[in-house]
């Protein structure tokens, strides 16, 4: 488990260590008294800072810092600038992103851990503060989007004009009952619209509805050391996620682990050769792909499609 204190620890467990720590300085002489209550003012008005501004902080820095960082290992196209800001120790060319570290710095900076993963505690605030692994699809069309798009057709266009002219010449050459025909050939091009928008807005709500069920697959991860399975769309920041050959990335990382893995990248770049992975040459893995060969573990880092 982590041994470090994590930066997902509630107000209730923060509020309680400083009354405390004060009682017991208390004890002591004068001056480590009030030092130790201006280091509690302190603290108090710092929580009541973070509580003000609605988003926590992770370990080495504020949540618009994180992001920087975790955009500057995970850029696109980009595996010799993403591995050397992962190695990097310090912000390259003194720009707010990079400087992660390695693996062990990425842990830290997560506040995860390889074995354990990360506390079931924090999940609500790192949904909250880093988003879902979800992203809603394009609305459907509307039934009456559906049925102007009926009238796109050329025949339907044709046996309109068709009815439009029959109407006019029958008027015409029979003001009592020339009508007839062109308002039947109209009656009838009318219905075919609506029962044509009828059938493509069924579809459409059914092949949304599978599209759901397709996507909302579960996952391997780790949390407080046990190992659960989980919807893909419940992964956050930080989870450490376990793949294995013939599953879907579902969201991008960094491996922890890997034993003989290879990915399938052909969704993305078009390639058909599966790109083989390992810890120091290409230790990333992207959302949309699929692990053809081996098995891994890896950290995520950015969630969402």
């Amino acid at each position: 488990m982590c041994t470090g204190t994590s930066p997902f620890t509630t107000d209730a467990s923060a509020g309680a260590a400083a009354p405390t720590a004060a009682a017991t300085m208390g004890k002591q002489n004068g001056s480590t008294s009030k030092a130790t209550n201006g280091s509690s003012s302190s603290s108090s008005s710092s929580r009541s800072s973070s509580a003000d501004g609605g988003e926590g902080r992770m370990i080495g820095g504020t949540p618009t810092a994180v992001r920087e960082v975790l955009q500057s290992i995970n850029q696109p196209q980009s595996l010799s600038t993403n591995l050397a800001n992962l190695n990097s120790k310090s912000s390259p060319a003194g720009g707010a992103g990079g400087g992660v570290g390695g693996i062990t710095g990425l842990l830290a900076l997560l506040s995860t851990h390889a074995d354990d993963g990360i506390a079931s505690s924090t999940v609500q605030q790192r949904r909250a503060v880093y988003g879902t692994n979800y992203t809603p699809s394009a609305p459907r069309k509307s039934f009456f989007q559906l049925f102007v798009d009926t009238f796109d057709d050329a025949t339907v266009q044709i046996l309109m004009a068709a009815a439009v002219v029959s109407l006019a010449i029958g008027i015409y050459d029979d003001p009592a009952t020339g009508y007839i025909e062109g308002v039947a050939i109209l009656t009838a091009v009318f219905i075919v619209a609506i029962v044509t928008a009828i059938n493509d807005y069924e579809k459409e709500r059914q092949f949304e509805s599978l599209s759901e069920e397709n996507d909302n697959v579960d996952a391997l991860v780790v949390r407080d050391g046990v190992s659960k399975q989980i919807s893909i769309r419940d992964i956050v920041i930080g989870d450490v996620v376990c793949i294995e050959a013939g599953d879907q990335i579902p969201c991008d990382g960094v491996l922890l682990s890997c034993d003989g893995l290879e990915i399938d990248e052909s969704a993305l770049t078009g390639e058909p050769i599966d790109v083989e992975k390992d810890l120091t040459r290409d230790p990333f893995v992207l959302s949309g792909c699929t692990a053809s060969a081996g098995a891994a573990t890896y950290v995520a880092i950015a969630v969402g499609r």
